[in-house]
């Protein structure tokens, strides 16, 4: 990997827009795993306030930089269908 590529791979995961998705929603999936181990329902409830944050500011962000709305649409539908089941199986 070239100092270029690494300087890229850098700045992508620093972004505001991956840690406000991809950073938000990892953290919680760690927090999800981990309760079951250490029986804390705060973490459960942490885990899925962050990711219902991040699935919401990806859905804006997806919606914002599409280039055609329809295009969105097609993105957005899975995630909306996919989020009440993801709550529903958590809990």
């Amino acid at each position: 990997m070239s100092e270029e590529e690494r300087n890229e791979a850098k700045t992508d995961f620093t972004s505001k827009r991956f840690i406000f998705t991809g950073g938000l929603v990892a953290l919680s999936w760690v927090l999800l795993l981990l309760e079951p181990i250490f029986e804390m329902t705060w973490m459960k409830t942490v885990g899925t306030v962050l990711i219902s944050i991040g699935v919401l500011v990806g859905i804006v962000l997806i919606w914002l930089n599409a280039p055609s709305k329809r295009k969105a649409v097609l993105k957005i539908i899975p995630l909306l269908i996919l989020f009440p089941i993801f709550l529903w199986a958590n809990y």
